[in-house]
């Protein structure tokens, strides 16, 4: 039988974005929790020392350690592993890291792996789910929480919460909606697996749409749009990915849209 310790040691993997700092927020407040580190894809020592958020703000004050691991070959140091063993964490928390956990790490420790993913998985899996909410044209999205395994985003699925798109919503106010949620539905979730107790039911992969990193074309708005859609599009997307243009439909013409104007 699995004797659980007073607090669950947790390791959490993530960045310092509005993605991440709602769920290190969450697991400090958390009782059970005993947050002992968080890995960023980068070097603590690089951080301004006016950089604001949780992240920083836990470490500054002694309430967790930063790990920095600046590159994937970072996975491979004989130190950064050690300094995970000795941490020997119940459970390891992703929450918008950009690369995926090697076999070893996925096995360190004693319960699980969660990823807070902001898409209804097994639809977004991939880097830039909320993006794609937008460009997909859907009107609604949501957070899942899923066990994580060898593949990217394909681990079973422990929660998932749906949620309505604000009609003048952008990528970082929808991000910062569904980090909110995703955290709720971690530390709702986290108890279960901590006492064995959980169960998690597997993805229909045949079901699955890939939100990649966009490229130009994926900036583009087809003639095909709406208005409507065009305009939500570009008012959602423009601030965080840049300038957005329009197809001509008989020459095929880029036009640059410098904003959307409601009337």
């Amino acid at each position: 039988m699995y004797h659980r310790r007073q607090r669950a040691r947790i390791v959490l993997f993530g960045m310092r974005c509005a993605s991440t700092e709602p769920v290190v927020a969450a697991l400090l407040a958390a009782p059970e929790i005993d947050l002992r580190a968080v890995v960023l894809p980068e070097s603590p020592e690089s951080i301004p020392e006016s950089a604001p958020g949780p992240v920083v703000d836990a470490a500054r004050s002694g309430k967790v350690a930063l790990i920095g691991l600046p590159n994937r070959a970072t996975f491979g140091s004989p130190a950064f592993r050690s300094v995970l063993e000795a941490i020997a964490p119940d459970a390891i928390v992703v929450a918008c890291f950009p690369w995926r956990l090697p076999e070893w790490l996925l096995a360190l420790p004693t319960r699980c792996c969660l990823n807070v993913h902001p898409s209804l998985l097994p639809e977004g899996r991939g880097p830039e789910p909320v993006f794609w909410a937008f460009r997909w044209g859907l009107v609604e999205t949501g957070v899942t929480i899923h066990v994580m395994d060898s593949g990217f985003d394909t681990g079973p699925i422990v929660t998932q919460r749906t949620v309505t798109i604000p009609e003048v919503a952008t990528i970082g106010s929808l991000e910062g909606m569904l980090a909110n949620i995703g955290a709720k539905l971690l530390i709702d979730c986290l108890p279960a697996w901590l006492n064995g107790s959980a169960v998690a039911s597997v993805q229909e992969s045949s079901q699955s749409r890939y939100a990649s990193a966009p490229g130009p074309e994926d900036m583009v708005v087809p003639t095909t749009w709406s208005a409507p859609r065009a305009a939500r599009f570009i008012r959602a997307v423009s601030s965080s990915h840049g300038p957005v243009s329009v197809a001509v439909y008989d020459t095929g013409q880029r036009l640059a849209v410098a904003e959307v104007v409601d009337t």
